[in-house]
């Protein structure tokens, strides 16, 4: 075993110990009210669910996910028993039995309140029934993860492999709904929308082998012809509807989550040497531009012009960076990435754990004391506040990096080699 293998082992034992002793606990306990038998819309930073807050469906699907892949890790049948009732309450109190697809957000109650049909959340409801269906052995979740892709191919394909953002309840077009907060210039697609439009394909191939390889080749397509900036190594926020880049920001949590289930999407659909290089480079670059090289972690953002950049270290940035650097790692055998992977660790377990409560804080204490940063941190603190959960503080980032990282990593411990 090489000289990096007790830093690995220590990352694979350490990921193991927050998933099990922190994060499937802290979620198990304070998602569902079982006086009601209700899902919280909202946790505080203590771990107590607020009932009158709305419920997102985002919330929902990203939670029955988690439940289910933490069941295939550790099986531990509670987690079965939380993903069977999520996946309850998103077909009853979230279903649209007329149109198809589901409703955005309801009360605590199960009513309603936005009927939108907004291609970032039908994504995740197919990433998350495709899932469920795998590991119950529910053949119906499985169907309705494919009937709603169906659903979205013809209904919210703008062109081939690409997707727009938001239609109406009955998929019509709604040009005055695409201008929300994570479409603040009102593009027809944005990235978000269609990363998880691709991952939502990377599920239902690996539940259904062969049936999802062309939809995953059109849109990785769609991804590099059009939202990849070839001179900057970067990808595009949003574009137009004739593709014009219409938000010149670099995401980095978005390019760090895109890398590695492009990855995979490419070797699904035997592309692999083709799109192999794209996840390199987006990784290169997010580290050239986006690593704090001072504190460690990464920023949020940025841009071409060193002015533009956002130091806040959001927890989702943080989760979906590690696996990023491992996966390059392990793709392209750069020791750096592991190197960096390790920091990373470090700085999670030491300024995003809250090892008392439970889960990941919204976000790390920000050491940078100019106004820009100090604005910047403000902002961020007012849009995700300080809670444990609400419509996109999920299990699913967390969740998912320590998966990753003990599928990853325990393989070379077994074989006695990090690479």
């Amino acid at each position: 075993m090489d000289m990096m293998a007790p830093y690995i082992e220590n990352l694979h034992s350490q990921a193991r110990t927050l998933l099990e002793e922190n994060l499937i606990p802290f979620w198990k306990t304070n998602l569902y009210n079982e006086e009601d038998g209700r899902f919280f819309g909202y946790i505080d930073r203590d771990g107590n669910g607020d009932p009158t807050r709305p419920v997102h469906a985002v919330l929902m699907c990203r939670a029955l996910w988690a439940f289910s892949v933490a069941f295939s890790q550790t099986e531990d049948q509670e987690c079965l028993v939380m993903a069977d009732r999520l996946y309850a309450v998103l077909t009853t109190d979230f279903l649209d039995d007329h149109f198809g697809g589901i409703y955005s957000e309801t009360t605590y109650e199960g009513i309603a309140l936005s009927m939108q049909k907004r291609t970032f959340v039908q994504a995740f409801f197919i990433i998350a029934a495709a899932r469920y269906g795998r590991v119950s052995g529910n053949a119906n979740a499985l169907e309705s993860a494919q009937d709603l892709f169906a659903l979205l191919k013809m209904h919210a394909q703008r062109s081939v492999g690409g997707f727009t953002d938001v239609l109406r309840r009955d998929w019509s077009d709604d040009e005055d709904g695409h201008i929300w907060w994570m479409n603040r210039h009102g593009a027809v697609y944005i990235f978000n929308s269609q990363l998880h439009m691709l991952e939502a394909a990377i599920e239902l191939e690996e539940a259904v082998p062969t049936g999802y390889r062309t939809p995953l080749k059109e849109q990785l397509e769609f991804i590099a012809n059009r939202f990849y900036r070839i001179e900057e190594g970067h990808l595009s926020g949003a574009l137009s509807g004739d593709f014009e880049a219409v938000d010149a920001t670099y995401a980095f949590g978005n390019e760090l989550e895109a890398a590695y289930p492009m990855r995979r999407a490419a070797a699904l659909c035997a592309a692999e040497t083709t799109w192999a290089s794209l996840s390199s480079t987006m990784v290169s670059k997010v580290v050239e531009h986006g690593w704090d090289e001072v504190h460690h972690g990464f920023f949020f953002s940025g841009s071409s012009s060193a002015e533009e950049l956002n130091r806040c270290k959001v927890w989702w940035v943080q989760a979906e960076g590690l696996v990023a650097l491992i996966d390059a790692y392990q793709a392209d055998n750069v020791t750096n990435y592991l190197s960096l992977a390790l920091q990373l660790w470090q700085f999670i377990e030491t300024n995003l754990v809250d090892h008392e409560i439970g889960e990941l804080r919204s976000s790390a204490p920000n050491p940078y004391t100019d106004e820009r940063s100090i604005a910047q941190q403000a902002a961020r603190d007012r849009r995700t506040g300080r809670e444990k959960a609400s419509a996109f503080k999920c299990p699913y980032h967390t969740v998912r990096m320590c998966v990753e990282v003990l599928q990853r990593l325990g393989p070379a411990l077994h074989t006695g080699r990090s690479h």
